[in-house]
């Protein structure tokens, strides 16, 4: 874990992680263990599977990338629900939780993008 510690990609799913579980206490009842329980679970496996980047070699990076932008498409649609079911409690908590998911998404395809070149350039430091 001391390797993501500095690893931005990590850092911004543990904030939308820690923001997720709060915004969780203000779902109504019906909604916490329906679409919420959802909502939560899928935020969760995110984190876990990003805490593993580190763990991979370098020419496999590119497909998890990929992979974990799939992962994040289906968190995107879920979160679209919660918003159209007025599970947040306001449309700006579920405003600033797709901002942080928008944000994730940007530094995995940026991160993609870099290793998908990796190939050609053995060089270079990941951005961070």
């Amino acid at each position: 874990m001391a390797n993501n510690d500095k690893f931005q990609l990590y850092k911004s799913a543990f904030d939308l992680t820690v923001y997720i579980e709060e915004c969780f206490r203000n779902f109504k009842r019906a909604d916490k263990y329906t679409v919420g329980l959802e909502l939560r679970r899928m935020v969760n496996d995110l984190l876990l599977k990003i805490s593993t980047f580190n763990d991979l070699k370098r020419e496999e990076k590119a497909d998890f990338c990929t992979d974990l932008l799939k992962d994040i498409d289906k968190l995107q649609i879920k979160m679209n629900i919660c918003q159209e079911l007025s599970v947040f409690k306001s449309y700006k908590s579920w405003y600033h939780a797709a901002e942080m998911l928008f944000d994730i998404n940007a530094q995995c395809e940026k991160l993609k993008k870099h290793f998908e070149g990796s190939g050609q350039n053995q060089g270079g430091s990941a951005p961070q």
